[in-house]
C-alpha cells in the first residue's frame, strides 16, 4: 500500500503528531508499505528527523493568510485550509500511484479539508485527541483515556466510519511492547525522577520543577530532564542546571524508553507521552498544558495513573515543593505502577496496522465464539451503521445482549455462532448460523473498522467453510433488507440465489442448496 502522511510540528504545535505519525509509518513500512510525509515548513519542525528515518518528505510553504475562528487550531496549519488542500492535492496528482490511504494527524484540519481531498485517495485515516470539530474519514483513532469515548465523535464522522479508542491503541515504538515485560513495578523509595514537558514547553515547566527540586536540597534523589534544543526556553535551562550533578540533561532524545526504564517518577504534561509512561509502569504527576488534557488526566487519576496536580497556571513551585516533599518522604505504594503496566501493552501500532492493512486478499479464519468475546460482539451490535440496517433498530440494552448471548452459546444444535479473524488472531467480523428448520440462517456483520475494504465474501466464506467442517449438506438462507446494497452483493457474489419477494417488498431472501 502507499500511504500518505499530513502532519505538522513546531515550536507552537510540538513534537508528539509527527512522533506517533513515525511509529505508525515505521509499522507500516515493517509490512512493505510506502510512506511519505507533507508538512509545512514552520519554525522548529521536525523534517530532518523524518528525513533521517528514511522517509521523504514535502516541505509546504508558509504564507500570510487570515485566520479563520474555526477549527480552533486553524491557526497552526500555517495557510487558509483550502490553500492546504490545493497544494496538498497537487502533490497527490504527481504521484504515480494514488495513496491507498490518507493520513492526517492535525487539530487544525476538518471534514472541508478532507472531502476536499477525498476523490484524489482510496481511503481516509484522521488520528484525532479533541472530538472538537468534524471529520469525513473511513477511520478514525483516539488513543486517549476519556470518560464516554464511545460518545465524543457522535455525529462528527460519517456513518460508515470505524472509531478506533483507547490506549490500547497508542502509537508506540516496538520497544515499548518489549520492554512492557521486562520492567518490574516500581514501589517505595523515589532516586530518580524524569521531567519532560513536551517538545514546546512554552510556559518552561520545565524550570519551575527544577526550582522546586533544588531548593528541596534533597541529595538522595538524580532528576533526568529532557528539552527539546530548539526551545525558548533550552539556554535557560541549561544555565539552571549547569554545575548540578544531581541534573541530568539530555536534548533530542532519540527514544524516551530508556529514560523512562530507568525512572521511579515522572513529572511532566498529560500528552502523548502518558501512555509511553503507563506502558512501563512509570508513575506521574501531571501537569496539563492544553484544555484537551484535561478530561485526560481526570480520568487517568480515577483509574490511579497519575496524580494530576492542576492546569499549568494553577500549580506553583510551592505546590510542587509541597508535593515531592512528601513523595521522596513516603515513596510509591505498590498498587500505582501496577495499574500503569496493566492499562498499555505497547502493542497499539501494531492493532492499528491491521485495521489498515485490511483487504480483500487478507487471509481469514473462523472459530466458534467464546464467553470472553461477549463485549465485542455488543460492540458490533450496537454499531448504528448496523442498527440502521436491522429489522430492529433500537439499540441493545447489556441486560438484555447477556441473556441473549449466553443462551446461544448454549444452543449447540441450534445456533454456530462465528468469529472471524485474520491468521494473527485479529477479530474483523461475527457469522452466526441459526437453525430454522432443515435450513441454517445466516446473520453477520463486519467490525465498523474493517467496512471499505470488500471484506464481506471472505467473511462469510471463511465461516461456511468453518460450518461446513461438521454440517455437511444444510441449505443456507439469508434475508437481507432491500435496500442494504450491499450485503445484496456479497450474497450473490458466493453464489446465493435470489428469491422474487414481490414488487416492493422490504426484504430480500438468498438460498444455497450447498
Amino acid at each position: 500500500m502507499n500511504i500518505l502522511i499530513r502532519v505538522d510540528s513546531s515550536n507552537a504545535i510540538g513534537s508528539g503528531h509527527v512522533m506517533r505519525c513515525l511509529t505508525l509509518a515505521d509499522a507500516l513500512r515493517e509490512k512493505g508499505c510506502t510512506c511519505q510525509f507533507v508538512c509545512r515548513n514552520h519554525p522548529g519542525n521536525l523534517s530532518a528527523l523524518i528525513q533521517e528515518k528514511g522517509y521523504r518528505v514535502t516541505l509546504l510553504p508558509l504564507q500570510e493568510f487570515q485566520v479563520e475562528p474555526y477549527p480552533h487550531h486553524a491557526s497552526w496549519v500555517g495557510v487558509d485550509w483550502q490553500t492546504d488542500a490545493k497544494e496538498t492535492g497537487a502533490l497527490i496528482a504527481t504521484l504515480e500511484t494514488p495513496p491507498d490511504w490518507l493520513v492526517v494527524d492535525h487539530y487544525g484540519l476538518d471534514a472541508l479539508w478532507e472531502t476536499s481531498l477525498r476523490p484524489a485517495v482510496g481511503h481516509i485515516f484522521v488520528i484525532d485527541d479533541l472530538a472538537d470539530r468534524p471529520h469525513d474519514c473511513d477511520l478514525l483513532l483516539d488513543q486517549n483515556l476519556v470518560a464516554n469515548r464511545a460518545l465524543r465523535y457522535v455525529g462528527k464522522v460519517p456513518k460508515h466510519a470505524g472509531l478506533i479508542l483507547g490506549p490500547e491503541y497508542a502509537l508506540l515504538q516496538p520497544q515499548y511492547a518489549d520492554l512492557h515485560l521486562r520492567v518490574p513495578p516500581r514501589e517505595g523509595p523515589v532516586r530518580r525522577v524524569l521531567v519532560f514537558f513536551g517538545g514546546a514547553d512554552a510556559d518552561n515547566l520545565t524550570g519551575r520543577v527544577i526550582a522546586a527540586f533544588l531548593s528541596l536540597k534533597i541529595e538522595s534523589v538524580v532528576l533526568e530532564v529532557v528539552i527539546n534544543p530548539d526551545s525558548a526556553h533550552a539556554a535557560s535551562i541549561r544555565n539552571q542546571v549547569f554545575g548540578n550533578g544531581q541534573i541530568i540533561l539530555h536534548e533530542r532524545l532519540a527514544s524516551l524508553a530508556p529514560v523512562i526504564v530507568r525512572a521511579d517518577l515522572a513529572i511532566g504534561a498529560g500528552g502523548a507521552t502518558s501512555w509511553e509512561r503507563c506502558c512501563l509502569g512509570l508513575p506521574a504527576l501531571v501537569i496539563t498544558l492544553a484544555e484537551n488534557q484535561k478530561p485526560i488526566a481526570e480520568e487517568m487519576q480515577q483509574e490511579n495513573l497519575i496524580h494530576w496536580l492542576g492546569h499549568k497556571n494553577e500549580v506553583s513551585e510551592m505546590i510542587l515543593v509541597e508535593v515531592m516533599q512528601k513523595l521522596f518522604s513516603a515513596g510509591l505504594p505498590p498498587d500505582w505502577s501496577l495499574s500503569c503496566l496493566n492499562r498499555v501493552d505497547g502493542h497499539g501500532a501494531e492493532r492499528v496496522t491491521s485495521f489498515l492493512l485490511l483487504n480483500a486478499q487478507t487471509a481469514l479464519k473462523a472459530r466458534l465464539a467464546r464467553l470472553d468475546d461477549e463485549d465485542l460482539i455488543l460492540q458490533w451490535a450496537n454499531d448504528p451503521l448496523v442498527r440502521e440496517n436491522a429489522f430492529t433498530p433500537d439499540p441493545i440494552k447489556l441486560g438484555t445482549h447477556q441473556s441473549w448471548y449466553r443462551t446461544r452459546l448454549r444452543e449447540l444444535d441450534q445456533c454456530r455462532f462465528y468469529i472471524v479473524e485474520t491468521l494473527a488472531g485479529f477479530p474483523v467480523g461475527q457469522v452466526r448460523f441459526e437453525r430454522s428448520g432443515e435450513a441454517w440462517e445466516i446473520h453477520y456483520g463486519l467490525d465498523a473498522r474493517a467496512r471499505g475494504r470488500k471484506l464481506g465474501k471472505p467473511l462469510l466464506r471463511a465461516a461456511i467453510f468453518a460450518l461446513r467442517s461438521s454440517i455437511n449438506e444444510a441449505p443456507l438462507f439469508g434475508r437481507v433488507k432491500g435496500s442494504n446494497i450491499s450485503s445484496c452483493r456479497v450474497f450473490e457474489g458466493l453464489g446465493f440465489a435470489r428469491e422474487d419477494a414481490g414488487e416492493g417488498a422490504e426484504l430480500v431472501v438468498y438460498r444455497s442448496l450447498l
